[in-house]
């Protein structure tokens, strides 16, 4: 192959995850010229549009922040007829626009001489070698040193979904509070683990999303009815106008993927179907954009490093167990979840969720949770394992 086609690193994908890579790759190749990694980045899509909406706890800047539209410093968990406010003063719930993201992550790759994004094109092959990997995309083929592949990849049967569909929708009336987001209230004689989620952006816009934590995923009539019958009996509603939809499958596996026990040195997964997400919660932005970061700058700083984990051997410990509790006790759901928020403070449970935890957050967790069963679910995890 000739050299214009030839990259020190592909990454493939440009959503999220990949282009948040793009990003912090441009800037270290300018401060690192010396060690330049050139770097190619295939997307499938035409154009960026709005398509995502990624909400988190804010604990610390990131380069995309001014893609964040809305904070809130209320949220409220509602199960069997009680609801708990929590608050915090210095860790907002924060909103990210997808689109103005898309803007940001692309303005900085077009302004780098190192970095290529190609839209319209993915890859069709990836053939590790002993020194490189070949990439053949629907256009052409390359020889890189090492890929980021952040491609979706088959989710095994018997692997605990959270599947979601959202509706953005405008009234004609003041309806919702907008200074709290309604972060899970948990449907009655659900079948599976079933709640409302309401981020409401204004008296008169908010977007409902119908969740499920379970195996096999819905027919979209069942989505729209769900939504339908929230906002008729929880808001009164009976008009509205939809301004935007959007759905997902987040898988939530009890094994979550081992970074360290890949099949290919050179060929390093993450996103969204890799160890990036939190499968206990399907959190996924704040942790792609610390590992995103923590990944470059060990290109630069140290060679020979090819995966950055997103979390720690014990955060892995604790989602394995809280999943396989979710498993075997789906109707418990509703009621671990509010103990956890109403006897765990506000900051400790969600630098907690966001895997920021200190050492005294997970003590808190751990005396939050029903001891005899929680003890069962690590004796059996550790059986397993």
């Amino acid at each position: 192959m000739s050299d214009a086609t030839d990259f020190d690193l592909i990454i493939l994908g440009g959503g999220m995850t990949g282009l948040t890579l793009g990003y912090h790759l441009s800037r270290s190749n300018v401060l690192h010229a010396e060690n330049e990694q050139r770097t190619l980045i295939l997307e499938p899509r035409n154009n960026y549009t709005r398509d995502k909406t990624w909400c988190y706890w804010q604990h610390g800047a990131t380069p995309f922040d001014e893609a964040i539209s809305h904070k809130w410093h209320r949220w409220t968990i509602s199960c069997n007829g009680q609801t708990h406010v929590s608050e915090s003063a210095t860790t907002p719930y924060v909103r990210v626009d997808s689109a103005k993201f898309y803007e940001i992550g692309q303005a900085a790759i077009a302004g780098s001489d190192s970095v290529t994004l190609r839209l319209r094109d993915s890859a069709t092959k990836v053939l590790p070698s002993k020194n490189g990997v070949s990439v053949h995309s629907q256009r052409e083929a390359f020889q890189t040193c090492r890929v980021f592949d952040t491609r979706p990849t088959p989710i095994p049967k018997g692997v605990l979904l959270q599947h979601f569909v959202g509706w953005e929708i405008e009234t004609e009336v003041d309806v919702f509070d907008p200074s709290t987001v309604t972060l899970m209230d948990f449907a009655l004689e659900a079948e599976d683990i079933h709640f409302f989620y309401v981020l409401p952006l204004s008296t008169r816009r908010a977007l409902i999303e119908t969740t499920h934590f379970s195996t096999q995923v819905l027919d979209e009539t069942t989505y729209a009815a769900e939504i339908t019958d929230y906002l008729q009996q929880r808001f009164g509603l009976s008009q509205w106008r939809i301004k935007h939809q959007e759905k997902g499958v987040i898988p939530m596996p009890r094994q979550a993927p081992d970074l360290s026990d890949r099949p290919h040195s050179r060929i390093v997964p993450l996103g969204l179907h890799s160890d990036t997400v939190k499968p206990s919660t399907g959190y996924c932005y704040p942790h792609a954009q610390v590992q995103a970061r923590r990944q470059v700058e060990a290109l630069f700083s140290y060679p020979g490093s090819h995966a950055i984990a997103a979390r720690s051997r014990l955060s892995r410990w604790f989602d394995a167990v809280f999943i396989r509790f979710l498993e075997q006790h789906p109707q418990r759901a509703g009621e671990i979840f509010l103990r956890l928020f109403k006897q765990v403070p506000s900051d400790a449970l969600t630098r907690f969720l966001s895997d920021e935890a200190k050492p005294a957050d997970y003590v808190r967790v751990m005396l939050a949770l029903p001891k005899s069963t929680f003890i069962l679910q690590a004796v059996r995890h550790a059986w397993d394992s």
